[in-house]
């Protein structure tokens, strides 16, 4: 088979620059309207994209949203350290909170689906929720010795932050804020200096 006849096989390639165009309306429009006003008609209006297009990429609204949490999950990846774990900690949670208060919805509308959709589970584990661990275990692990003895203690702390800031999140009984990453911070190096 050519690589011609391949590509044909697969339907038409994604114009990056749509797919960009539609992350970006979808997540201004959640961040002025909130995650339930948004639809896939307002967005194709929005963006200039046509509403085929959108439906040929994207099964549903909370696709979208996985699609989105996982561009901000490859950022996050690519950001650089400082060899301070502390200032790469404290820089970690400033962006992860200012991005859970402003898109918080759709966050927790992806996690609801998750739910209730093994498949959509497996997806949101694979595109975004392991990018952002393995982020965080770069970021706190960067100076730091540690050997496979450790790996339970190591998911239990991921399991232990991530907890709290989805119990956070998706409950709202306490902020996103400065004192919460102080604790978490704190704690972290409590954790991992004994």
């Amino acid at each position: 088979m050519t690589q011609t006849t391949e590509r044909k096989s697969r339907g038409r390639p994604r114009s990056e620059e749509a797919r960009q165009t539609i992350l970006s309306e979808f997540m201004s429009t959640v961040k002025q309207h909130g995650y339930n006003k948004v639809s896939i008609d307002q967005l194709s209006k929005s963006s200039g994209v046509s509403r085929s297009t959108i439906y040929r990429w994207y099964k549903e609204k909370v696709d979208i949203a996985l699609d989105a949490a996982a561009e901000i999950a490859k950022t996050a990846q690519q950001t650089p350290l400082t060899g301070n774990m502390k200032a790469d900690l404290e820089q970690h949670f400033k962006n992860t909170f200012e991005t859970a208060n402003t898109l918080g919805q759709f966050f927790t509308a992806m996690m609801a689906e998750a739910q209730a959709n093994p498949a959509f589970s497996d997806r949101v584990w694979q595109e975004f929720s392991l990018l952002r661990r393995q982020h965080l275990r770069r970021v706190i692990f960067q100076n730091t010795e540690h050997d496979d003895r450790e790996e339970d203690d190591i998911e239990l702390l991921m399991d232990m932050v991530f907890g709290a800031l989805w119990y956070r999140m998706m409950s709202g009984h306490a902020p996103l804020d400065q004192r919460f990453s102080e604790a978490l911070i704190e704690k972290i190096q409590k954790l991992i200096e004994r």
